[in-house]
């Protein structure tokens, strides 16, 4: 047994070496990049539609509560995928899955463009969201592989920095582009990136190396042999449970607010054209962008997950909170704060470095895939049941700045839950 046990320390000494090497210079940033460029072309075709909401109401007949249930279709698409996701990613690695899903996203933009009734669009966001389910574990997944634990919040930051960029454009330069050219044209050329960003990812995103296939296999012999060994280990852990319901509640500002609904609120309570609006969305995005890679550079170098999500949680609810007093802000406040809302909820991508931390290598897929459920989860009943509240404030559809701040008092109250209950997470940084 001793000699056994020495054979299989070297073994993983030998693996460590040749991953340290494998690690270093740029191919790793490439792969990752590549695999990364597809959540943000899956965070813009997300997002688009709010920069035409008022049009497809218009032609589809929608009231508010219904354009919600017919875009947070994606979410119901995406969310239950993430369980599929997470373990397929864990067996089979990322280049053929997620090319392969991101034909069946640019498909679903193809399908939402030609719609020319609910139920088609309505297929359209499905689609959509199936193939999206992929975009954001796969890119995590890619950077488990090809950076050491030591970066992982600083990437899975700038992973959610580049989805958000994404959404950013699909924001004011989408709205640009449609006034200019239309809203089926743009859909159109949505659905060609997703081929490309296809291409890209098969053509260049390596298979899994054997040295992370044997360091796996070296952490859990078992984990070759059974498929949901990973998805029993992170559902019996309560922790990944807490940490799920914290990254949903720090979420809602952009898969809620920035998602459908920020530009019409903007616009009415800053009283600036629609165009304006949606520039000044974009400043939400932005401010995402910046903040996941700071604050998850912050809590690499600290050496701590718990205080940053803490901070950043807890100043993002004081900025949503002050963005109800919109009516009475000057417009510039206005986008100041919602720059400030997105980059303090940039903390809510450490989450994901928690869930990695949590669990062993055979299951760092299903733990992120985990998370990221509950995250789409609630866009998926929060966008419906906001648009529930605006109908129940109004009898028209033109919505009035008091109809608005009725819905959005539960976001920095959702925010501020979440905040609060990372007071119970374990630090996983200390491992």
């Amino acid at each position: 047994m001793p000699h056994l046990k020495h054979s299989i320390t070297n073994e993983v000494q030998a693996a460590k070496r040749v991953a340290q090497h494998a690690r270093r210079g740029i191919f790793p940033w490439l792969y990752w990049g590549i695999a990364a460029s597809f959540y943000l072309y899956e965070f813009f075709a997300r997002v688009a539609p709010s920069t035409f909401e008022g049009q497809i109401q218009k032609n589809f007949s929608l009231d508010a509560s219904e354009l919600g249930f017919v875009m947070g279709l994606y979410y119901l698409a995406y969310a239950p995928m993430q369980l599929v996701v997470g373990i397929a990613l864990d067996r089979f690695g990322s280049r053929r899955l997620l090319s392969s899903a991101a034909i069946i996203a640019g498909l679903g933009c193809l399908v939402f463009a030609l719609a020319d009734n609910v139920s088609t669009l309505a297929l359209g966001r499905i689609m959509l969201g199936i193939g999206s389910s992929f975009a954001y574990v796969g890119a995590v997944y890619v950077a488990t592989v090809w950076f050491p634990r030591k970066r992982l919040a600083l990437i899975m930051g700038m992973t959610a920095a580049l989805g958000t960029i994404g959404a950013a454009l699909g924001e004011a330069p989408l709205r640009e582009a449609v006034q200019k050219y239309g809203s089926a044209e743009a859909m159109y050329t949505a659905a060609l990136a997703g081929l490309a960003i296809s291409i890209l990812i098969f053509v260049i995103v390596p298979r899994r190396p054997r040295w992370f296939l044997k360091l796996a296999k070296l952490d859990n012999p078992e984990s070759t042999d059974n498929m949901f060994k990973g998805l029993r280990e992170v559902v019996v852990n309560r922790q990944t449970w807490l940490v799920a319901i914290i990254s949903l509640l720090l979420y809602v500002p952009i898969s809620t607010f920035g998602a459908l609904w920020g530009i019409s609120y903007v616009s009415t309570a800053a009283d600036v054209p629609k165009e304006s609006a949606a520039w000044a969305m974009t400043m939400l995005f932005l401010g995402f962008a910046a903040g996941g890679p700071i604050l998850g550079l912050l809590s690499d170098r600290l050496n701590l997950r718990r205080f940053p999500i803490l901070l950043g949680g807890a100043l993002s609810a004081f900025s949503m909170g002050m963005l109800l007093l919109a009516p009475s802000l000057p417009f510039s406040v206005t986008v100041i704060l919602l720059i400030s809302t997105g980059f303090f909820a940039g903390a809510q991508a450490i989450t994901f470095a928690v869930a990695v931390e949590q669990h062993g290598t055979f299951c760092r897929a299903t733990a992120v895939a985990f998370v990221n459920f509950f995250v789409m989860l609630g866009g998926f009943l929060l966008q419906p049941a906001f648009g529930a509240v605006l109908d129940s404030t109004s009898s028209t559809s033109t919505y009035t700045v008091a109809d608005y701040q009725n819905a959005f008092v539960l976001l920095p109250i959702s925010i501020l839950i979440g905040t609060i209950l990372s007071f119970w997470l374990k630090e996983t940084s200390e491992k």
